[in-house]
Order: structure tokens, then C-alpha cells, then sequence
């Protein structure tokens, strides 16, 4: 019985190794990840002076001819031609890679899967407020949730550059620093899918009469600017944001022969349903359902942060700190219904609501609903990714992403009929952590 209980971890043990063993045994492989045919030639291009053509010319069409996929595949000898290499991340993400760029590509994956565990530690112990059993299972049950896995698989930048700053900046703001909190959640800039979780926090706080945490991100955002600009010019800055409006490119031209099944975005979905010459005109009505449901969002937070400017006693205190779980929790669930370019591991992110719905303040109806919302999820992005690695699912295009997507609308659903104000927990333990 001892050995069946600790299977669990010795499975996320496994699912953390694996990364690794896969970058050794597989080199040439692997050179089709993330990290190797992405930032790790960004870092190298940047140590080597050539900054400037990370990013397509401004006149350019096309991804193909760019320098920087001739580039790589003039660095990655067993590259497929077929292989699109693209770089559409803000300059200072390629300066961070600089120093892996110095190391040979495997061992610099190596090195950045490893960086990532410690990432995904240190968030489990920042949200476990240091004890120690509850940060290891926060940390071995983000080790089984598959878009962890598979960030540290391809070696991308979700847990370090962006898991991270979010999780930071949500500890930040549940102790009240809300300042502190917004300046980190500015470096989500890092990250831009992560970003729009804050802006929804900082709304609603504004709304709420509330605006330390947006003065905060407005600080935090103007000094990841200043510092592109002032570690590789305000040029290569412009040519960055020049190139964004090439985004649509990647998932609609079929030259770069991205998986459709991989954007799992309900605006995203709808948009590849229509045929090519009539993307144009859907775009509208598509965009505009998704502000809308990102609108109704701010406002049912604000809903949730407004009373809670006049409470004061110790179970109106458990009602604030539930108030922000759950603004929290709703940032991270409206991503795939708003975003347009939200990917499968972009929800390594959601790792963060694996630790809220485990935490001791909700009563117990709460707990209830947030802990069956975070098996749900589990098994769905789970058997999600199981499928797309394991079976044929590309005949299905987005309509496999619909998939996951409706699931995540459901859930979604189901946290905005969570209250956090009306049910105060009868729980010592909720009481004696808020008193901490």
C-alpha cells in the first residue's frame, strides 16, 4: 500500500527526468524543439552581433527567406528543411539566451529544462508559503499536468518567464503589496499570453477604486521597454514590433505547417473554420465575441473586488483572500476563450490554479467546486495531449482544439458561479492562515 500511494511521485519523478534523457539519447531530434531552433540560435545570434536580423525586414512577406531561418538552418545541420525557424519574441527574451548560446545546443536544453524544474520548485514553495509538504505536492502535481511536461520537453520559456512572474506577482498581491505585485506582473511581457491575466486583476482593481497594482504593471512594463531598448536599441525594439503584425502568418499559411490542433483558442477555432479568403471579414465578429466575453470577465471581478473595500473582520478577511483566488483562477481560465494565439503548452500556466484550489481558505462547498474544476482540467489537457502525441488527430485540425476549448468554457462557467463573499469558511485552518 506504502509503494501504490507513492506512485504519483514517482511517476512526476519520471516526467521530470524524461525531458533530459530525451534531449541526450535524441540530438538530432531535438533540434526541432523550442529551444533549439528558437532562442537558443535568438541567444547566439545576439552574442554574435547580428541582432538585427532575428527579426523579417520590413518589407518582407514571408518567414522563409528571413535571415534568421537561414540562419538556422545553417546552424542546425540535421534540421528538416521543411522546418520554418521564427523568431517572435521581444528582443530581451533572445539577450537572455546568450549565455546558453555560449554552450553546445544539447547540453544548453540541458541546462534550461533544469532551470525550469527549479522555476516550477520555487513557485510550489512561494505558494505554499514555505511548508514543506504542501510546497512537494504542489510541485509533484504540477510535474504530472502535461503542458508542464511538455514546456520541458520543447524547452520553452513558459515556467521561468512566465509561470514564474505570474505566481510572484500573485503571492505579492494576496499579502496586499499591490505595487510590488504589478511591477513584477509587468515582466510578463516576457510572456505575453500570461499578461492578460494581470490586466484583468488590475482592471477590476481600478474599477474597484483600487489602482496600486496598475500603477505597478504600468512601471513594470516601461522598465522591460526601457530595458530592450537599452540592452539592444531602440531599432531591433521596432523591428520587433514590426514583425508582430506577420503573427496570423505562422497559423494560417500552410507553407510553415503549423498543427492547428495545437492553437487551442475558441477565437482561434472559429477563425480557421472559415476558408482562407473569408478569414479577413471573420475576424470582427470573431475578435469582438472574444472582448466581449473578456469584458463580462472585468466585470464579474469587479463584482467579486468591490465589497471588500469596506470589510474588515477575520471572516470578511477569508472572503478577500478567496475574492482574489478567484479573480486569479478567472484570469487564467478566460486565456483560451480570448486570446487568439493561446497554445497547449501556454496552459503550463495554469499550474498556479493546481495550488489555489488546494489552499485551506475555501469553505467547504467551494473546495469542493474548485478541486473537481482542477481534476477536470488535469484530465483533459492530459488525455488532450496524450492524444495528439499518441494518435492521428491532424485529419481533425482545430476541431480537435474545440475539443479542450469547450472544456475549458465549461469550467469557466462554473468558477463565475462561485461566490467569495457569502459562504465564510467554517475552517480553523482557513481562519488561522488568513491570521498569518
Amino acid at each position: 500500500m506504502r509503494l501504490l500511494s507513492l506512485l504519483p511521485r514517482i511517476l512526476a519523478i519520471f516526467l521530470l527526468i524524461l525531458p533530459g534523457l530525451v534531449a541526450i539519447s535524441q540530438p538530432k531530434l531535438m533540434q526541432g524543439c523550442d529551444f533549439i531552433m528558437t532562442f537558443y540560435p535568438a541567444g547566439a545570434m545576439v552574442a554574435s552581433g547580428h541582432a538585427a536580423d532575428i527579426y523579417p525586414p520590413a518589407t518582407a512577406t514571408s518567414f522563409i527567406d528571413a535571415p534568421f531561418n537561414l540562419y538556422v538552418h545553417k546552424l542546425l545541420t540535421f534540421l528538416p528543411k521543411e522546418y520554418v525557424a521564427i523568431y517572435m519574441y521581444s528582443p530581451l527574451v533572445a539577450a537572455v539566451f546568450v549565455p546558453f548560446s555560449w554552450l553546445p545546443a544539447t547540453f544548453a536544453l540541458e541546462l534550461w529544462q533544469t532551470v525550469s524544474i527549479l522555476a516550477l520548485l520555487l513557485v510550489s514553495f512561494m505558494l505554499a508559503q514555505k511548508k514543506r509538504k504542501e510546497a512537494f505536492d504542489y510541485f509533484f502535481m504540477m510535474a504530472l499536468f502535461c503542458p508542464v511536461f511538455h514546456t520541458l520537453l520543447i524547452g520553452h520559456l513558459g515556467i521561468v518567464l512566465g509561470l514564474l512572474p505570474l505566481a510572484v506577482g500573485y503571492c505579492l498581491w494576496t499579502q496586499n503589496r499591490e505595487l510590488s505585485a504589478g511591477f513584477v506582473w509587468g515582466f510578463l511581457a516576457f510572456k505575453p499570453q500570461f499578461l492578460p491575466a494581470a490586466l484583468l486583476v488590475a482592471g477590476a482593481l481600478v474599477l474597484s477604486k483600487r489602482p496600486k497594482v496598475a500603477i505597478g504593471l504600468s512601471l513594470g512594463l516601461a522598465s522591460f521597454v526601457a530595458l530592450s531598448v537599452l540592452v539592444l536599441g531602440p531599432a531591433i525594439f521596432s523591428s520587433w514590433l514590426h514583425s508582430l503584425k506577420m503573427a496570423d502568418t505562422i497559423f494560417a499559411n500552410p507553407a510553415y505547417g503549423f498543427p492547428e490542433y495545437m492553437v487551442v483558442s475558441l477565437p482561434a477555432v472559429l477563425l480557421q473554420s472559415f476558408p482562407h479568403a473569408m478569414r479577413a471579414s471573420a475576424k470582427l465578429p470573431i475578435y469582438g465575441l472574444s472582448a466581449a466575453i473578456g469584458l463580462f470577465t472585468l466585470w464579474h471581478s469587479v463584482k467579486l473586488l468591490q465589497p471588500l473595500r469596506v470589510l474588515q473582520t477575520a471572516p470578511d478577511a477569508i472572503a478577500q483572500v478567496r475574492a482574489k483566488a478567484l479573480v486569479m483562477t478567472l484570469g487564467l481560465f478566460v486565456l483560451p476563450l480570448v486570446l487568439p494565439h493561446y497554445l497547449f503548452y501556454d496552459m503550463c500556466g495554469m499550474a498556479l490554479f493546481c495550488a489555489i484550489a488546494y489552499k485551506d481558505f475555501w469553505s467547504t462547498e467551494q473546495a469542493g467546486v474548485m478541486r473537481a474544476v482542477r481534476r477536470t482540467m488535469w484530465w483533459a489537457c492530459n488525455l488532450f495531449y496524450l492524444g495528439f502525441m499518441f494518435l492521428t488527430v491532424k485529419p481533425l485540425g482545430q476541431w480537435y482544439a474545440f475539443i479542450l476549448v469547450a472544456f475549458f468554457g465549461l469550467l469557466y462557467y462554473r468558477v463565475l458561479r462561485l461566490n467569495s463573499v457569502s459562504v465564510v469558511s467554517e475552517s480553523p485552518a482557513a481562519q488561522l492562515e488568513v491570521e498569518k
